[in-house]
């Protein structure tokens, strides 16, 4: 009797083992249907913002200041357009920039994708503008690489005949009222300046001290030793499309050129040659990873006088 009465009174326990194990299952499900929730939240958050950057657009004001101008000048930058298309044919993009009624309008590069034979919205689009504001650009890598390696040697044609004056390591001297704007745009990779041709071609450039000199090119690494060895007054390049995913406070989250946490990524900066750069976050997709707290960006500069 008394061994049987021990064994029930051992056995006691077994039971809050138990509840305990299907405690403990319980919350595991919970927490795991709690993440399920988040990855979902998440997932479709990062969903309907890339599906609204595909249409919208955020137009950033920069001011800079120079006793080289005598009166307000204004241009606007397009930059990674990569063929997209606001609106039908453009026609909010083109809205907007006849708003902002630029003296001149620069294309920083990559206005087509290196894979798609049809860039005839961009054509239009260069057009559409060059109607209301003189346009000049420079090539960027999907350009570049159309005409070098997939053999379309008649892109730069095509662009220069739809109303684009490219510069490519060349310069334009521009007349806006009784101020001097001069364009220097230069070709280049990451990987190669020089053959290119752009160091050639600039260090034969004679630079009007003064005019008020913009240099620009699409990849802006070039700046960094590169470009900062020549003499000008604002420098504008795009192609890092931002980072691709913007972190508060960090900044961009990478780009092929320098990795993580690129210098050389959006915004404005101070080179060491003391003279601004602007870099554009772009108009198009980084395909086929998503923009992220990155809503692409119409660049618009004001330059005024002191």
């Amino acid at each position: 009797m008394i061994n049987l009465f021990r064994k029930k009174r051992d056995a006691a326990p077994k039971a809050p083992k138990a509840a305990l194990k299907k405690r403990i299952l319980h919350i595991l499900l919970r927490m795991a249907l709690i993440l399920l929730a988040v990855v979902i939240v998440l997932a479709g958050s990062v969903y309907l913002y890339a599906r609204y950057t595909k249409t919208h657009y955020h137009i950033t004001f920069y001011q800079e200041v120079s006793k080289k101008v005598s009166q307000n000048i204004r241009f606007a930058v397009i930059s990674d357009i990569h063929n997209r298309e606001y609106g039908n044919e453009n026609e909010t993009l083109i809205s907007d920039l006849r708003a902002l009624n630029p003296d001149f309008i620069l294309f920083a590069g990559d206005m087509i994708l290196k894979t798609d034979d049809n860039y005839d919205a961009m054509l239009s689009l260069v057009s559409h503008l060059s109607e209301f504001a003189p346009c000049y650009g420079v090539l960027g890598n999907h350009e570049t690489e159309r005409i070098y390696y997939l053999d379309d040697k008649s892109l730069p044609q095509r662009f220069e005949e739809a109303g684009l004056k490219l510069l490519r390591n060349s310069q334009e001297t521009i007349r806006i009222g009784a101020d001097t704007i001069q364009l220097i745009g230069a070709e280049g990779t990451s990987y190669g300046f020089e053959e290119y041709g752009g160091r050639k071609a600039l260090d034969k450039m004679v630079i009007d001290p003064s005019a008020y000199t913009i240099m620009v090119t699409h990849i802006p690494i070039l700046f960094d030793g590169q470009l900062t060895n020549y003499a000008f007054d604002l420098g504008i390049a795009g192609h890092t499309h931002g980072g691709l995913i913007r972190i508060p406070h960090f900044g961009g989250l990478y780009s092929a050129e320098e990795g993580y946490f690129p210098t050389y990524c959006a915004g404005r900066m101070t080179l060491s040659n003391q003279s601004p750069l602007i870099i554009s976050r772009g108009m198009g997709d980084s395909s086929p990873y998503p923009r992220i707290n990155n809503m692409p960006e119409l660049v618009v500069v004001d330059i005024n006088c002191y």
